[in-house]
């Protein structure tokens, strides 16, 4: 084995374990409603049940996250370390399936690029599921591997349960089950009795999922993915890759060249006596994960788009694992020299696209509220437009000030995505402007973090901002919305309030 191997290995593992827990940035959107979802669960499963008819996901990492933070607490860094732990937990668990496959130099590389991808660090810092999801992906993979080289009953039960739990953690696993199932049903010609077993796993995992499928279905006619349009195909492959690189901006696309240079090399050589050779892998255990993978997103692709649903760059969870042992034996191909050398530079860039992540907030949104505490008062009236900052705001300000989202006006801890467009196209954006400046009557200020372009929202938020100016008094502009330093951006304008 050589030592360049091990340490480039051992730099990548070290780096790639600190960065899991590193996450300065205010929770956004997204997890501010996992937290909130979260909460939940203490309550009981008939009002999780509930908010998540509202909010469009299934329900089993938000009862995980639950008895996690009933252990450890809610604050931010709790809660993320959860998905920390997660991710240390994906790096044996990529051994085990690697070594199914793989020697140990090759093992050792698929453990070093999974310990530095800029997407598996980036899931294992926020409050999402999608750490949880590559965990189930490996242990699928291993179950079904370990299925089909000793048929029992035993290992079958254990597909349906680790099918049943991607099932009920993203709707996305849909696709990879049904790609699953159809591989399974063919299994069966090669060997009956192996393949039935693995039909009986993921049919049992199916059924296992059932009960769940009436809120699914309620959610699908009335929540669905109002925030962003269905994307075009080839937008679905920009926003994976991007996600694979860490984000937008030059080092992510390094990232992605690298590593797409190290996928190709692993798809297109073959190893034979006399060395590689360029010609489609003749490794059969590949061309089926990589086959799976891509199959896995190019049916969701066309089902969102089919449906008019959202594609996020995060759904390409599905594809990572194929993805990672492709650029593994791409850089098996290479010589000892020139592997260890490809795999330095693929850590560095990984290392430096992901610095650049961390050195940005995910929102503006932390800017406001330091804004907010510092300038502001006690019952100061803090008014969200539109209801999406209104999570994370909450979440910052809720203890100190009157937080309220637009425009249900509530207290802004979740969006309620029922019939979201139909409803906001309803709204009576000077009635929601009365209903503010009555509430303001106690307050000294009253804060609006606004931006427009929000979907189904239409400009109604600059709209209540000149509402809010003509009952309240010109307002003053705190912070300005930033959209090149932020995901989330916003602006704050500062109103006298009605004392």
């Amino acid at each position: 084995m050589p030592p360049g191997l091990l340490l480039v290995a051992g730099a990548a593992v070290a780096l790639g374990l600190v960065l899991r827990f590193v996450a300065p940035s205010p929770m956004w959107l997204d997890e501010a409603i996992s937290a909130s979802l979260a909460d939940e669960v203490g309550i009981g499963w008939s009002a999780l049940v509930d908010a998540l008819r509202h909010d469009g996901h299934p329900p089993l990492y938000y009862v995980l996250l639950g008895a996690w933070s009933d252990v450890f607490g809610t604050t931010d860094a709790a809660l993320r370390a959860f998905s920390g732990v997660l991710g240390v937990l994906s790096l044996p668990l990529g051994w085990l399936v690697a070594r199914r496959h793989l020697d140990r130099r090759g093992s050792i590389m698929v453990v070093a690029v999974l310990a530095s991808s800029p997407f598996a660090v980036r899931y294992a810092t926020e409050v999402r599921m999608y750490g949880l999801l590559l965990v189930l992906l490996l242990v699928l993979h291993l179950v079904v591997v370990w299925t089909w080289e000793r048929p029992s009953a035993g290992r079958a039960g254990v597909i349906a349960v680790v099918v049943a739990a991607i099932l009920l953690t993203h709707y996305w696993a849909l696709f990879a089950v049904a790609v699953l199932g159809i591989g399974t049903l063919a299994s069966r010609r090669v060997d009956r009795r192996r393949g039935n077993h693995l039909v009986g796993g993921v049919v049992a995992g199916c059924l296992g999922f059932a009960p769940w499928i009436p809120v699914l279905i309620d959610q699908m006619a009335h929540t669905g993915t109002p925030w962003s349009p269905a994307p075009r195909p080839t937008v679905v492959v920009a926003l994976t890759l991007e996600a694979y690189g860490g984000g937008r901006g030059a080092e992510a696309l390094l990232v992605v060249v690298a590593f797409s240079v190290l996928l190709v090399l692993g798809l297109g050589s073959r190893q034979g006596p006399n060395g590689s050779t360029l010609g489609l892998t003749n490794l059969p255990w590949l061309r089926v994960v990589v086959v799976a993978g891509a199959a896995t997103m190019t049916l969701g692709a066309v089902v969102s788009l089919a449906t008019d649903t959202a594609f996020q760059g995060r759904y390409g969870v599905f594809a990572l694992v194929p993805l990672v042992l492709g650029c593994a034996v791409g850089l098996q191909r290479m010589t000892p020299r020139s592997s260890v050398a490809a795999l330095a530079l693929l850590v560095l860039l990984s290392g430096v696209s992901v610095a650049r992540e961390v050195s940005r907030d995910r929102t503006q949104i932390g800017e406001v509220a330091d804004v907010v505490k510092a300038e502001g008062s006690t019952e100061d009236l803090v008014v969200f437009c539109p209801d999406q900052l209104a999570p994370a705001g909450s979440r910052l300000l809720a203890d100190g000030f009157i937080t309220l989202s637009y425009p249900m006006l509530d207290d802004g801890r979740r969006v309620d995505w029922v019939d979201y467009a139909e409803r906001n196209a309803g709204v009576d954006v000077d009635a929601v402007a009365d209903a503010i400046a009555m509430e303001a009557g106690g307050s000294d200020n009253v804060w609006l973090a606004w931006m427009d372009g929000y979907l189904t929202f239409e400009g109604q938020c600059p709209r209540l901002r000149l509402a809010l100016a003509e009952r309240l008094g010109r307002p003053v502009r705190a912070v300005h919305a930033d959209s090149e330093a932020f995901d989330d951006a916003a602006n704050l304008s500062r109103f006298p309030g009605g004392s």
